[in-house]
């Protein structure tokens, strides 16, 4: 009997397959095929490869008698073509799509990505990583993170991003670190420049109780 991982993975006519991290290259050509299988899947597809067609604009007929030419302006739904209509209906489809196809903790991560092609394209880095094993990647991420230090005159919005991302992929590979742990590194190794900051925040706050992302908030405000 298939597991739901299993059933989960192999998808459905009305659902689409979902990504199991240890087999990113089968869920490619799954999603793949699923895709083609949906009407318009050429459209879909393509929109996933090359980003979602641009908003059409239209310029208004300059008025009789008027010096002044009308601006472009984006169409109105109602102004779409039939064939535009496809257009757009495909790239929502693919956002949908690949939405559905993600697990919760990967598309939180990436639920602010703009596009369908941005999203492929974070998700084929965090999967592939540079060729290593998941445990490998996991081993590989640890080590980066017991390492991790502040990054020259860099600002601290800089340093942030720096830190996120490192947290981002460590649950991508579900690496745990509690939270004490991960705000003591966040802070311990903050630009010395911020060093008055940091002792304010160790004395009056508790950073047990709080995330990384407070820290940095709090430091910024």
């Amino acid at each position: 009997m298939a597991t739901n991982e299993e059933t989960s993975a192999a998808g459905s006519d009305t659902r689409p397959p979902m990504l199991v991290e240890s087999d990113y290259d089968s869920w490619k050509i799954r999603i793949h095929r699923y895709i083609r299988g949906k009407p318009h899947g050429k459209l879909i597809w393509k929109s996933i490869q090359d980003g979602p067609s641009p908003h059409l604009m239209i310029t208004d007929p300059q008025p009789e008698g008027s010096t002044i030419v009308p601006m472009p302006r984006k169409k109105l739904d109602s102004e779409f073509s039939d064939e535009e209509n496809t257009r757009e209906m495909a790239d929502t489809q693919a956002e949908i799509i690949l939405s559905q196809g993600l697990p919760h903790h990967i598309f939180n991560i990436l639920n602010q990505t703009n596009t369908t092609k941005e999203i492929c394209g974070n998700v084929e880095l965090l999967m592939q990583g540079s060729g290593r094993t998941p445990q490998q990647r996991k081993e590989d991420l640890f080590d980066e993170y017991e390492c991790f230090h502040d990054i020259g005159n860099k600002s601290i919005h800089d340093y942030f991003v720096h830190f996120h991302k490192l947290v981002n992929d460590m649950k991508i590979t579900r690496l745990e670190i509690l939270t004490h742990q991960m705000n003591t590194k966040f802070v311990n190794n903050l630009p010395f420049y911020w060093a008055k900051y940091v002792t304010n925040v160790k004395q009056n706050m508790d950073i047990s109780s709080m995330s990384y992302v407070d820290i940095y908030t709090h430091l910024k405000a």
